[in-house]
């Protein structure tokens, strides 16, 4: 009888025994793919991008459900400008977790940088579908409307993203560049101005009420906010274009001949 009882227990512990281990390993895995992801963040956060990419493919390697290590290294790929690789991860992401407003939002915006607008729009909706207040959306949706001739609905999203977060000076900027294409230049002045005020070191919204202002015959303001946009970043080849066209329409050869000299060694293909 005593040879039964043990003889038992041996049966029980074997089975324990394994799903024990399985547990152990599963769990380790999990915390293997945790611990490459953090690390994959922290280098997404430097800017690391090729290193963050290793680290969310490592995490993958462990958990190749991992929702977050897909978006991501989709996210890291973006921002090396590999928009195809991005989409990609995205996909992945939305195929696990169909209700992923990050999956969507990041696709979306891959998509407005390839310049499928529709396909962006779309992807816009389903995130503010999942996530209504995500303010964000509405201000690349915006961008994405404006690019395809829909002012109306662009700043319908503009107005919509700052009423959620009154201090996105990018929406504000976002807004003036629609006004700007509408011709209402005082307008888009005071957006752009909101815009400076939220962020005085937002070189684009400069240039752009450089613009503006120039449009408005006001040439020494523009200069001023094409001076002050160089100032803030250097290497930013649009407003040495811009200054130069303004230095050549106001007779400044030589200013503006160094302007495009600069705007081209910045950027090589640019249009004078």
């Amino acid at each position: 009888m005593m040879l039964k009882r043990i003889f038992f227990a041996v049966q029980l512990l074997i089975p324990m025994a394994v799903l024990s281990s399985t547990v152990f390993a599963q769990n380790s895995r999990a915390a293997s793919a945790d611990s490459y992801r953090r690390r994959g963040d922290q280098r997404l956060a430097q800017r690391d991008f090729e290193r963050a990419i290793e680290d969310y493919s490592l995490a993958l390697v462990f958990d190749p459900d991992n929702v977050d290590a897909y978006n991501n290294r989709g996210a890291a790929r973006y921002d090396q400008g590999d928009f195809a690789g991005a989409i990609a991860d995205y996909n992945r992401a939305l195929q696990i977790n169909p209700q992923s407003a990050d999956a969507f939002y990041n696709r979306g915006l891959a998509r407005k940088a390839l310049g499928d607008l529709d396909g962006a729009i779309s992807d816009f909706d389903h995130a503010l579908r999942l996530r209504p207040k995500l303010a964000k959306a509405y201000n690349n949706r915006g961008i994405a409307r404006k690019g395809r001739g829909d002012y109306e609905g662009a700043v319908s999203d503009f107005d919509q993203s700052l009423k959620l977060n009154p201090r996105l000076a990018e929406a504000y900027n976002n807004r003036g560049n629609v006004r700007l294409a509408q011709e209402e230049f005082g307008a888009a002045i005071a957006d752009y101005n909101a815009a400076i005020k939220l962020d005085p070191h937002y070189a684009t919204a400069y240039i752009n009420r450089g613009l503006a202002r120039k449009k408005m015959g006001d040439w020494a303001g523009a200069l001023n906010d094409y001076d002050q946009a160089i100032a803030l970043s250097p290497d930013f080849a649009e407003a040495y274009l811009r200054r130069g066209r303004l230095h050549l329409q106001q007779g400044r050869g030589t200013e503006a001949q160094r302007d495009f000299d600069q705007c081209l060694a910045l950027a090589p293909q640019s249009k004078l």
